[in-house]
């Protein structure tokens, strides 16, 4: 992203940041910024070609009664970019039958690295309320065992605590919101697009899980893997809403079909990225067609 384009709503969404942003078990919570959301809305608008949309939109009219009804509600989501959530969510907000109320109930479950890496994606992720997590993908990057010692008295504590808040946003009327992935998908990188085992207790855990493909983006990886130099495009971008499906029900069917050797919970995760897979695949059809 060039910070040049966007130096005066960044400029903007740096004054009105005035939260606690500490990584700590107590402060795993953060509350975003509406002024921020709007600025942020602004710039994907921008970016978004004609038939932009989300597509089922019926099915997330349906979970968001449910999650209001106190029902535990998850989505998960493919990861290409940094602006996914935000795409989101601004498309939530202008598709007629969604509209604001549904994109603020949205509780995206986000990873330290996000506030750590530039100010300007530090910017765009502390706008949004998020609940922190430090995420499996940094542990598995630590090799010496001293090292990853120290590391845990850290992240331990942060994760029970994102864990206890979830539960209790959960029933809330909040829709919790993962990438299961756990990083933007990067063709270089195969490895980016594996989902992360502890998807299996998200699963397991909500009354109703659905499946958001993304096909389209507007702040594609750039192939240093440095976000800074990730630059805005304009692209036609579609979010396809699965139909709600039973957690439980999903995670006992996965785990019976796993073949021998195969580790269970982690059989689980490979089909939700099939499942996302699949979904991509089928859109991705059309939205080239509407391309021209």
């Amino acid at each position: 992203m060039k910070v040049s384009d966007l130096s005066q709503q960044l400029a903007a969404l740096a004054h009105n940041l005035k939260g606690d942003y500490s990584f700590s078990p107590e402060n795993v919570y953060q509350e975003g910024v509406p002024e921020n959301r709007e600025i942020i809305g602004s710039v994907v608008d921008n970016c978004l070609l004609k038939g932009s949309r989300i597509a089922n939109p019926e099915a997330f009219v349906e979970l968001h009664r449910r999650s209001q009804a106190g029902e535990s509600c998850l989505v998960l989501a493919e990861h290409y970019s940094n602006l996914d959530f935000p795409g989101f969510y601004r498309l939530v907000e202008k598709e007629p039958s969604l509209g604001k109320d549904v994109a603020s109930s949205l509780l995206p479950i986000r990873g330290m690295k996000l506030s750590e890496t530039t100010p300007v994606t530090a910017a765009f992720t502390r706008s949004y309320d998020n609940i922190v997590i430090y995420p499996s993908r940094s542990l598995d990057s630590i090799s010496d065992p001293n090292e990853l010692a120290e590391v845990r008295k850290i992240s331990v504590p942060i994760n029970h605590s994102a864990m206890r808040e979830m539960i209790t946003r959960k029933h809330q009327g909040r829709i919790i919101t993962v990438f299961p992935a756990g990083t933007r998908y990067r063709p270089w990188a195969p490895g980016s697009r594996k989902g992360v085992r502890e998807i299996h207790s998200y699963v397991k855990t909500f009354d109703n899980v659905m499946f958001v493909a993304v096909n389209g983006n507007i702040l594609p990886p750039h192939e240093s893997d440095d976000m800074s130099k990730d630059e805005i495009v304009k692209d036609l971008l579609m979010f396809t809403c699965s139909d709600i499906v039973s957690g439980r029900k999903f995670r006992k069917q996965a785990e019976a079909s796993a073949p021998e050797g195969v580790d269970p919970k982690q059989h689980v995760v490979d089909e939700v990225m099939n499942a996302l897979a699949k979904l991509h695949d089928e859109m991705e059809v059309l939205r080239q067609k509407e391309l021209g």
